[in-house]
């Protein structure tokens, strides 16, 4: 039953978000800077609550090369690049700003997270013009399967599959599979599946004991 109901809910949603989500699907082509895109990935970032929700899933399941099934995308969230790569059963946050990527499956980003489409979007070498005429280059960043980015982190790199990456920290390196990084620049602390340093601590204490 509720599997209908989703069905449904996400039916009229895709035909709210169609007069919108086809016509820039179809000016893809034409839109080589994204503003179309981008025009639309932010009009549907304010739409509140449920109908959000499905309002955004119909948008981006429509204009993506890959479609987005079953994303869950927050509040304020808006996406920076039409060529983003969107695993199923993903989970976005709100206030999230995501730049050229890859996502996996089963991924989950919190909230106020900053996915950028590389460390050289802008040039700075040059000191005779400014930053903003010395152009840039965009790197897909990977993101695996099955990771966490946890609230208000910040990634230019890629994160390995079922990495976590914690509140707040700036990931400059990529990450390895499974790891725990933490900090500004991220750094391994330990492996998913390892006991915790505080807790290996007390445990030896006791031993010792």
């Amino acid at each position: 039953m509720r599997s209908l109901l989703r069905s449904a809910l996400y039916a009229v949603a895709w035909m709210i978000a169609a007069p919108v989500s086809l016509p820039i699907r179809l000016l893809g082509p034409l839109d080589r800077r994204d503003e179309w895109f981008c025009f639309g990935s932010q009009l549907f970032a304010l739409m509140p609550g449920l109908p959000g929700v499905y309002l955004r899933r119909a948008y981006y399941d429509t204009v993506l090369p890959g479609g987005a099934p079953n994303l869950y995308t927050g509040f304020g969230t808006t996406f920076a690049q039409r060529d983003i790569t969107i695993g199923r059963d993903v989970y976005i946050g709100s206030h999230c700003n995501i730049g050229l990527s890859e996502i996996g499956d089963d991924v989950l980003i919190g909230s106020h997270v900053d996915v950028i489409s590389g460390p050289r979007v802008h040039y700075i070498d040059r000191l005779d013009i400014p930053i903003r005429e010395q152009g840039g280059e965009l790197e897909k960043t990977i993101i695996g399967p099955c990771s966490w980015l946890a609230n208000g982190a910040i990634v230019m790199a890629s994160v390995g599959e079922g990495a976590v990456i914690g509140a707040g920290a700036v990931v400059v390196r990529p990450c390895q599979s499974l790891g725990v990084y933490v900090g500004n620049p991220a750094r391994l602390v330990r492996e998913r599946g390892e006991p915790p340093i505080s807790r290996t601590v007390e445990q030896r204490g006791r031993a010792v004991a």
